[in-house]
């Protein structure tokens, strides 16, 4: 049978659904092949091989928790992706590679308490006598002078606003 008189009897008996969507619950996740089985709420048959996302290359992916709601969007009869999550288990940007984003708050903590450590060993050093060289001049005294202590680290100098994260609550 022709493409042209497929798509005829097609026409004939359902209209065109290219475009529509359905809210679903996930069923399950498969991160190998980005794709997840849907249950619709309404009681139509499971949606299996929804693509997590629109184009399976990298971009912006959410990976919706099992048992949470979705819209799943149907570009045609036997393609279809996750167009809208409820409740999220997992974001990649543009894919992985780089691991988890920083936790600023926590950042600047550590690097804070670095910058102190670094601070009371600059205060010691500069402190010490040093005793004379057998030249007779002081080898460590110049470095211990022009060491200046380090300024603290704020949560504005290495914060991005624009992207937010947090612990879902």
């Amino acid at each position: 049978m022709s493409k042209e008189l497929r798509d005829a009897l097609r026409s004939l008996v359902k209209p065109n659904n290219d475009g529509f969507s359905k809210v679903c619950t996930i069923d399950s996740v498969d991160l190998t092949t980005l794709t997840c089985y849907c249950m619709p709420l309404n009681g139509d048959a499971d949606i299996i091989n929804v693509r997590l996302m629109a184009n399976i290359n990298n971009g912006f992916l959410l990976v919706p928790e099992v048992e949470s709601i979705v819209v799943v969007s149907f570009l045609s009869d036997d393609s279809a992706y996750v167009s809208l999550v409820s409740k999220v288990s997992e974001i990649q940007l543009n894919g992985k590679n780089f691991d988890g984003l920083v936790k600023v708050q926590e950042l600047t903590d550590k690097l804070n308490a670095l910058e102190n450590k670094v601070n009371d060993l600059i205060t010691a050093c500069q402190s010490q006598v040093v005793t004379l060289a057998p030249s007779g001049t002081f080898p460590l005294a110049s470095f211990f002078t022009s060491v200046t202590p380090l300024t603290p680290t704020q949560q504005t100098d290495i914060e991005n606003i624009t992207v937010k994260q947090g612990d879902g609550s």
